[in-house]
């Protein structure tokens, strides 16, 4: 899947970029706008939380702990989004000096590590997330397995992309470490 040929200067025929599927270029979008609708939740939160405290003396006994939850919710949501464009923060050591073959095999295996560590966060702590669906926040009275449930996601949801990801690179159809800058759009 490396796509339809395009064009260089000289006339040469290359593959265009490599374009992940549609389905997961949807979910991309959608960790995207979560990320960033979470992130403004905690602004208007925090801000709103200011104002009620200094300016109209009387805090809103919520505000904080609604900005805290979204702020966990954020984290994890980019997560899962850098993980499914595999921007997240790497150690370039072996980058110049390992072929590509040899860059491909470390790739797949550091992908394989982050998708078995999160599956096993998955299964062994779906017990655990069943007994949080009683209990309730303090302040929001929001039962607490929407908390940490959105966390059990975001794992499931760094395995999936680890996986999907792993078989792009293990396949050749993309390429072994993106380079700086570069995104599956």
């Amino acid at each position: 899947m490396t796509g339809t040929p395009s064009q260089t200067k000289g006339g040469v025929q290359e593959p265009a970029p490599f374009r992940l599927p549609a389905p997961m270029r949807w979910l991309d979008r959608v960790e995207e706008w979560m990320s960033v609708a979470f992130l403004a939740v905690v602004l208007i939160a925090v801000s709103t939380q200011v104002v009620a405290r200094y300016i109209f003396e009387a805090p809103l006994f919520w505000g904080d702990e609604l900005a805290r939850y979204c702020y966990v919710w954020m984290a994890f949501t980019a997560g899962t989004f850098i993980t499914g464009r595999r921007t997240h923060v790497t150690i370039g050591m072996f980058d110049k000096r390992l072929s590509e073959k040899a860059l491909r095999v470390m790739e797949c295996f550091a992908m394989l590590v982050v998708a078995f560590t999160c599956i096993a966060l998955v299964y062994f702590s779906y017990p655990w997330l069943l007994k949080t669906i009683r209990p309730k926040s303090s302040a929001l009275r929001m039962p607490m397995v929407f908390l940490y449930g959105g966390v059990w996601l975001a794992f499931a949801l760094m395995a999936l992309h680890s996986l999907v990801n792993f078989y792009y690179v293990a396949t050749g159809k993309a390429p072994a470490l993106p380079q700086a800058g570069d995104t599956y759009e």
